[in-house]
Formats: structure tokens, sequence, C-alpha cells
């Protein structure tokens, strides 16, 4: 019998040692991220959703995978408060939405909408949106923008080198001077 003597490193050895190995590992990992999913996308969907819902719209279709925000789109059904905007429209914002959301105390509390953390910017998005003059209808489109930024900040986190070491660190990952896990 033979007996083979390899080299293991860690994730933090690799990138030291062997940068180009490191770069392939990091690679290889991200790719196998985009494979499984988005670890907090349901989540985030859920959000998106449930605000929608808060304020008594249905979501007939939607696309929101383009980072660009260029070609995401919510279709929503009509409603006779579609076409409010100003004073009306943040009268009819605290009524249907807001409302719901404050705590004993009258204070905003967005996590109230399904208690994860994306319920924060888009209740503050679609608070912006008709405060600067949307219409409602156009505020609860204009959702796509910071529910698209969101995701993919969750994408760099996820698939970010930080996350790659914390990962490996974590689960005593070792790996070969050329990147493949052992």
């Amino acid at each position: 019998m033979k007996t083979i003597e390899i080299n293991a490193y860690t994730a933090s050895e690799l990138k030291s040692e062997h940068p180009d190995a490191f770069k392939k590992a990091h690679e290889r990992f991200a790719q196998g991220e985009y494979e499984n999913g988005l670890n907090w996308g349901q989540e985030m969907f859920d959000s998106l959703k449930a605000l929608i819902e808060l304020g008594g719209y249905r979501l007939k279709d939607y696309s929101l995978g383009d980072s660009s925000c260029r070609n995401n789109y919510i279709r929503l059904e009509e409603r006779k408060c579609d076409e409010l905007s100003g004073k009306r429209a943040m009268a009819w914002l605290e009524n249907n939405i807001l409302s719901k959301l404050r705590d004993k105390k009258g204070e905003l509390d967005a996590g109230k909408l399904t208690g994860y953390c994306m319920d924060y910017p888009l209740v503050e998005s679609l608070q912006e949106s008709i405060r600067t003059g949307s219409t409602i209808r156009q505020a609860f489109r204009d959702l796509v923008c910071p529910y698209v930024s969101q995701v993919d900040a969750e994408w760099e986190n996820q698939t970010s080198e930080e996350a790659f070491l914390d990962l490996s660190d974590a689960n005593d990952y070792q790996f070969s001077a050329d990147g493949r896990m052992q």
C-alpha cells in the first residue's frame, strides 16, 4: 500500500498561500449558492406580497429578476383608490396600511407585516413614493426597485468572499493547493 501525503489548507490559508486557487474555490462556492437559491428569497417575496395584499391589492403578474429594474414589473388588479395622490393618498395609506402596522403607543412598526427585515424598506419606499406625489397604484409599482435592490444586496452578501471564509471556517472545510475541497 502506498501512502500519499496531501497538503490541506483552510480557506484563509488558501487565500494567503495560493490566491489563484482561492479564487477558483470561491467561484465554485458562489456558483453553488446560485444553484441552491437565495437563502431568504421566499421571505423577501412574502414581505412584498404581504404589503401588496395589506393594501387590498392582488398581485396578478410580476417579473423581479433583473438587477437594472428595467425589465421588472408588478401588475396589480385595479382598485378605486388607484389614482389618489397627495393628501388623499397619504390619508389612504394611513387608514389602510400604516394604522395596521402601529404598536400600542402609535409608533410605526413595519416588522408587524411579516416579521422579516424586508418589511421596513418596502413600507418606507411606499411612504416616500406617496409623500413625493405618486399615485397609490404607482407607489405600489415602485416597490420593484427597493425589492430588487435588496435582493441584489442579499446575493452579494451570500456569495461574498467573507461569507465563503466564514462558512469554510465554521465547517472546517479543507482545500488542496489547486482549490478543490477535500
